[in-house]
């Protein structure tokens, strides 16, 4: 199956990453001028949040046809790669993200509060540089423990997706090809799907290893339709449920800073390989340290 498809999708998508970052550091600079509403603020994280839904539902479409496809893209880098958790990043990184921006400031919070400059910490101004309050605090946590639950859910059943498959059928089958190979009978496998052919005078591919494959492969699809939906739905409850209008932007050009510094770092000595995409150069980027990996709330 080409992938010239694939490709254009995840094109698109990297150019809207782009254009929408722009939009978000445009509406940043604003709102801390004092030019940009909440109204104003709240319908440029609505488009955001719309591009992701479309890329989402791009995607859905091209992981019916080859779920396999997504999770180890060609059009991707080998560290990209690396770090994606079931064709994408992973939901609570958003999250994870969010801590880390709410840490910044918060020193300088403590500091005064030591020193007898403030009586408290503020509960109605918030704490560090998003001003997040204690009620955003807590709903954040909740979300986290949820989006965890249901990272690991989806973990678990990609780790039985592929056992089984191992173990039925395509063991006792290649035991068998083995057992005829010894009778004289080789065999080998064929092209990009991993058909297994018997070189025998047909030729014949053998069709319970394909059913095999591509009921593993439909798995693969439904797996990533599910965690491109986890991903889109911790993104939304964030933004729009959680979060003020101008954390919701704030957090937004974070994570795509990241996104987008991530893949143009790890280009530098693969770009020959892969496709290309003609895109605007960017400053260096000063992104946030993160969490541990995957504390708990």
């Amino acid at each position: 199956m080409g992938t010239a498809r694939y490709v254009a999708c995840y094109q698109r998508w990297i150019a809207g990453q782009e254009a929408s970052l722009g939009e978000l550091e445009a509406a940043s600079a604003n709102a801390a001028a004092g030019r940009a509403t909440d109204t104003e603020l709240r319908a440029v994280v609505e488009r955001c949040m719309r591009g992701y839904a479309e890329y989402v539902a791009c995607r859905r479409t091209l992981a019916r046809e080859d779920g396999a496809a997504l999770f180890v893209p060609r059009w991707c880098t080998a560290f990209e790669n690396s770090m994606l958790w079931l064709g994408g990043c992973r939901p609570s990184l958003t999250i994870r993200l969010l801590y880390s921006l709410s840490g910044e400031g918060l020193e300088a919070q403590i500091e005064e509060f030591i020193s007898g400059r403030e009586a408290t910490i503020s509960a109605v101004r918030g704490m560090g540089l998003l001003g997040i309050t204690a009620r955003q605090l807590e709903l954040v946590n909740n979300l986290h423990r949820r989006t965890l639950r249901d990272e690991d859910a989806l973990s678990d059943r990609l780790a039985t997706l592929q056992e089984d498959i191992a173990d039925r059928p395509l063991l006792p089958i290649v035991r068998e090809r083995e057992r005829e190979r010894g009778r004289g009978t080789a065999t080998r496998c064929d092209g990009f799907a991993g058909r297994l052919v018997v070189a025998g005078p047909a030729r014949a591919v053998d069709a319970e290893v394909d059913a095999a494959l591509a009921t593993y492969k439909t798995g693969l699809g439904k797996l990533l339709e599910e965690a491109d939906e986890l991903r889109l739905s911790t993104t939304r409850t964030l933004t729009t449920e959680i979060l003020t209008p101008r954390q919701a932007v704030e957090t937004l050009v974070a994570a795509k800073q990241l996104h987008l510094a991530v893949r143009d770092w790890s280009r530098r000595g693969e770009v020959a390989t892969l496709p290309t995409h003609s895109q605007t150069a960017r400053a260096p980027l000063t992104l946030p340290a993160l969490p541990s990996h995957r504390a708990n709330p």
